[in-house]
């Protein structure tokens, strides 16, 4: 195997495992216990890295290596409105040059998506696989996009993105309960009702990125109240 195969894959490892939050957020990242334990090279691993740096998935603090970059709710607003300020141009863009065979995947991956999250909600498949879905469904909407750039950029927010979905089960039940809202957002896409589904899409970011914030607000709170019980106990 050619060092650009084993760099790409510790690259598309490591980046799974950082998206999925199998490596969780500001967790040390060993170069030599990565290569032990992905059967790489200290050289791919590093490269691979170096990589996932550059998309702002880790960090390089100085003296103390690699880490998984961080999350906070903070964080989470300023993607949100990041993924909205690129996401609604490529939006506009493949509703304007979507064709029939697009609406046709458009349905069958929001339809896929929809079953998948019943399914995650009911027990019967991981949070990974509606987010796999999910993913699908985003790529086929923005397909249509002729903008390569914007594209580009809205895979790197998107992974960022899937990053706090990873984090939180119960982010996939609530969402159970907004399939009537994603529901419209499909028949108004389908319509080429720009207008709605931009202020739908909007709507949905808002309530999903609440979620969010309220959730770490109760980690960050559960944290500093474990922290006085075992000052207390010391």
């Amino acid at each position: 195997m050619d060092d650009f195969s084993i760099t790409s894959r510790a690259y598309q490892t490591l980046r799974a495992q950082i998206i999925g939050c199998t490596l969780k957020p500001e967790s040390r990242l060993n170069i030599a216990s990565l290569q032990s334990s992905l059967s790489l090279s200290q050289a791919s691993v590093r490269e691979a890295l170096s990589r996932l740096t550059a998309e702002g998935l880790v960090e390089i603090e100085r003296h103390r290596g690699f880490r998984v970059a961080p999350v906070s709710a903070s964080g989470f607003r300023e993607l949100t409105e990041a993924c909205l300020t690129v996401e609604l141009p490529c939006i506009r863009s493949s509703i304007a040059n979507g064709d029939l065979e697009w609406e046709r995947q458009l349905i069958a991956a929001y339809h896929r998506a929809a079953q998948t999250l019943q399914q995650v909600n009911a027990g019967s498949a991981g949070v990974d696989a509606y987010s796999n879905e999910r993913q699908a469904f985003y790529e086929v909407l923005l397909s249509a996009c002729d903008n390569a750039w914007l594209l580009w950029s809205w895979r790197l927010l998107y992974a960022q993105n899937m990053r706090y979905r990873h984090m939180y089960l119960s982010l996939a039940r609530y969402e159970l309960e907004q399939l009537p809202v994603h529901e419209e957002i499909l028949q108004a896409l389908l319509k080429r009702d720009v207008a709605k589904v931009e202020a739908l899409a909007i709507a949905n970011y808002e309530h999903v990125m609440n979620f969010v914030e309220q959730a770490l607000a109760s980690e960050a709170k559960t944290a500093v109240d474990k922290g006085k019980q075992r000052r207390t106990a010391a």
